[in-house]
C-alpha cells in the first residue's frame, strides 16, 4: 500500500486506512471452525484497532492455498492468516511440496482458541455408542464413510487416529465445502464425521445427527452428555484443535506487538468470551513468542503420528 509500514509503526499501533481494511486470510470454506471464530472475533478486534478487519476466503489444499497467499503478502500488518492444527501442525507431514513453511514463512501474533471436535453420525446409523460402531465398523470394513474437508486437517487426523486406534477401517469422503459435507451428512450420505463443536452441537440438539464423543480430554460443557473417546475405551485417544494469529515474515515487531495487544484485548472482552464459551470454544491468548513455540511443539508432536498413518 505504499508507505504503509512507516505509517502502521506510527506510535507503536496501526493506522485506519478504511479504504484498505486488514485482511485475515481463511483458508477454509465458510461454516468452518475457523470461519466462525474469526466472525465471532472480528468486530470487537476491529474495535480495537480503530481499524476495519475483513475476512477472506481463500479455500483449498487444505488451508494451504489461503497460507501460501498469505506467506507472500507485504510483511506491513495488513494481510493475517488464521493458522490451524491442519495449516500449521500437520500439513508440513503430509506434504512433502507445501508452498510455506509454518516458522520460516510467518511471523506468528497469538494464539486465539481452541476446542475439542465432536465425533458424531446420521440419526439412522445403527450405533448408539463408539464401542457399537467400532463392532458395526469392524464387521464392514471400508463400508463406512466419515466426512472432512480437508486431507491433513484436524478433522481428518481425528478420524484416522480413531481408525488407528480402533483398529477399523472407514473410507474418507474430502468436501471443498463444510456446508456440503453437513449436507451429505444429515442427509445420511455419508455415515459419519468429525468435526467441530461450534457446527456439531447445534445439530445435535436438533437431532439431525447423533452425537457419539468428544475428542478432547475432558467433556465439553455445551454436550456434556457425550462421553470422552478415552471414557468410550480408547485409552489416551485426544485430539484438540487450536486457531492463531500469523502475519507474514518480517512484519516489523513493533506492528505484531500492536495487533497481539489488540487480539488479547478482544479476546478478553465479555462479548467474544460469552460467543465462544457458548459453543464450548476456549479463548486462548498468547504472546508473539509462545504462540511460536506452540506451533514449533505441535510440529513435533504429531510428526510421528502422521508418519504412522502414511507408514
Amino acid at each position: 500500500m505504499g508507505g504503509g509500514g512507516e505509517v502502521l509503526r506510527r506510535q507503536g499501533r496501526l493506522v485506519s486506512y478504511p479504504e484498505h481494511p486488514i485482511r485475515l486470510v481463511l483458508g477454509f470454506s465458510p461454516g468452518s471452525a475457523s470461519d466462525l471464530i474469526a466472525r465471532a472475533l472480528l468486530p470487537e478486534l476491529g474495535r480495537q484497532l480503530g481499524q476495519p478487519v475483513a475476512v477472506e476466503l481463500r479455500q483449498g489444499e487444505g488451508g494451504a492455498v489461503g497460507a501460501r497467499l498469505a506467506a507472500g503478502s507485504a510483511p506491513d500488518g495488513y494481510t493475517l492468516f488464521m493458522a490451524t492444527l491442519g495449516t500449521h501442525g500437520l500439513a508440513p507431514h503430509l506434504n512433502r511440496s507445501l508452498p510455506y513453511d509454518p516458522l520460516r514463512d510467518f511471523a506468528p501474533v497469538s494464539l486465539v482458541a481452541h476446542m475439542p471436535l465432536v465425533l458424531a453420525c446420521h440419526p439412522s446409523l445403527a450405533a448408539d455408542s463408539v464401542g457399537q460402531l467400532v463392532v458395526l465398523a469392524r464387521s464392514r470394513p471400508g463400508q463406512l464413510t466419515y466426512g472432512s474437508s480437508a486431507v491433513g486437517g484436524a478433522p481428518h487426523l481425528a478420524a484416522e487416529l480413531f481408525q488407528s486406534m480402533a483398529q477399523v477401517e472407514m473410507t474418507h469422503v474430502v468436501y471443498d465445502n463444510t456446508d456440503r459435507l453437513y449436507a451429505d451428512l444429515e442427509a445420511g450420505r455419508i455415515t459419519l464425521s468429525f468435526n467441530n463443536m461450534l457446527s456439531m452441537a447445534a445439530r445435535i440438539r436438533a437431532g439431525t445427527l447423533r452425537g457419539l464423543a468428544v475428542t478432547a480430554r475432558e467433556r465439553s460443557p455445551v454436550l456434556p452428555q457425550l462421553p470422552t473417546l478415552v471414557e468410550a475405551g480408547l485409552a489416551g485417544y485426544e485430539v484438540t484443535n487450536w486457531l492463531g494469529i500469523v502475519a507474514p515474515k518480517g512484519t516489523p515487531a513493533d506492528v505484531v506487538a500492536a495487533l497481539h495487544r489488540a487480539i488479547d484485548a478482544a479476546l478478553g472482552s465479555r462479548s467474544v468470551r460469552q460467543q465462544l464459551d457458548a459453543v464450548g470454544v476456549a479463548a486462548w491468548s498468547s504472546t508473539p513468542a509462545e504462540c511460536a513455540a506452540h506451533i514449533a511443539r505441535e510440529l513435533a508432536r504429531w510428526a510421528p503420528v502422521v508418519a504412522r498413518f502414511r507408514a
